[in-house]
C-alpha cells in the first residue's frame, strides 16, 4: 500500500490560517515593528481628501484606519485580507475608534471581487509578495483601479540587504540546515529583484513605475522589546521556532541563548534595532 506524499500548504493557505492566527496573537508587536515603514509609505502615497482606496493585505487594519483619516469623510478606505481572523480584529478596531469611512473584506487579492471597485488608489504594506502567480495576480490588482488610478506599495528588497533577516538566519543555520527557497518563490523576498518587479508590473498594465529604496531600522519584537523578549518573539512568530523545533531541548536553549546575545548587540535606546531595506513602488493604472 502506498501513501500519497504530504502536500504543504500554499502561502495563501498559511496566511488564511496559521499565519493569520499567529499575526493576530502578536498584532501589537508586529505592527510596532513595521510602524516606521507604514508611516513612511503612507506619507509617500500623498492621499487626497475624497480618495477611495483599497488596502491589499491589510492585516488587522492599522494602515487602512490610518488611510481613512487621510482621505476624510468624503473618502473611503477598503481593507482586503485573506485572513478572517485579522479582518475580524480590523472590524473591531474600526468600531472601537468610531471610524466609519472604512470597509473590511475577506478575500484572496489575486482573484477576489471587491466591493467598491474600481478605486482611485491601490495601497499595500507588505501584502503583495505571496502570490503563487504574481503576473496573473498583478493583472487582477490592476483591474481594481480606475483608468489613471494610482498605486503605492512596499515589498522587501533583496534579502542580502536586510541584516535583520541575514544575521538571524546565519545564526540559525549554525544549528540546522536551511535550504534556500527557490528564486522568486512566494514569500517575503519574492519581489526583491528590481527587473523582475518591473516586468510583472509592466505586463500587468501599470505604467510610470518608480522604485525607491527605503532603509531604516526594524524594531525586532516592536519598540521597547529587549534582547530576551525579541528572542521570544522571533521564536514564537517567525521562522526561528519552526526551524529549531526538532532539535533536542538542550540545543534549542543553546541556539536561543546565542540569538539573545546577537540581538543584545543591537539594543539601542531600549529597543532591538536592526537594519532593513524595502522598495517603495509607485505606479499608475
Amino acid at each position: 500500500m502506498t501513501t500519497e506524499p504530504e502536500t504543504q500548504p500554499t502561502e495563501a493557505e498559511r496566511w488564511a490560517g496559521e499565519m493569520g492566527e499567529k499575526w493576530n496573537a502578536h498584532v501589537d508587536r508586529f505592527e510596532g515593528m513595521l510602524a516606521p515603514i507604514g508611516e513612511a509609505l503612507i506619507a509617500a502615497a500623498r492621499f487626497q481628501p475624497g480618495d477611495h482606496v483599497i488596502d491589499v493585505g491589510c492585516g488587522a487594519g492599522w494602515t487602512t484606519l490610518e488611510i481613512a483619516g487621510h482621505v476624510g469623510p468624503k473618502g473611503r478606505a477598503t481593507g482586503l485580507d485573506i485572513s478572517p481572523t485579522l479582518i475580524r480584529t480590523a472590524q473591531v478596531r474600526a468600531v472601537r475608534l468610531g471610524i466609519e469611512n472604512v470597509h473590511f473584506q475577506v478575500g484572496d487579492a489575486s482573484v477576489a471581487e471587491v466591493e467598491g471597485a474600481p478605486f482611485d488608489y491601490l495601497f499595500s504594506r507588505f501584502g503583495i509578495m505571496f502570490f503563487a502567480d504574481p503576473h496573473a495576480a498583478f493583472t487582477h490588482l490592476h483591474g481594481f483601479l480606475k483608468p489613471g488610478g494610482r498605486a503605492m506599495f512596499a515589498c522587501w528588497g533583496p534579502q542580502a540587504q536586510n541584516p535583520w533577516v541575514v544575521e538571524v538566519m546565519g545564526l540559525v543555520q549554525k544549528y540546522v540546515d536551511l535550504p534556500p527557497p527557490p528564486p522568486r518563490a512566494p514569500g517575503p523576498f519574492a519581489l526583491g529583484e528590481e527587473d523582475y518587479l518591473r516586468d510583472i508590473l509592466g505586463k500587468a498594465g501599470f505604467k510610470d513605475v518608480t522604485l525607491t529604496p527605503y532603509r531604516g531600522d526594524q524594531y525586532i519584537g516592536g519598540p521597547g522589546s529587549n534582547a530576551a523578549s525579541a528572542t521570544r518573539f522571533l521564536k514564537e512568530t517567525l521562522f526561528v521556532g519552526e526551524a529549531l523545533k526538532n532539535l533536542p531541548e538542550e540545543r534549542q536553549k543553546e541556539a536561543e541563548a546565542e540569538l539573545t546575545k546577537l540581538l543584545a548587540r543591537h539594543e539601542k535606546d531600549g529597543s532591538v534595532r536592526m537594519g532593513g531595506m524595502a522598495w517603495f513602488v509607485g505606479a499608475k493604472a
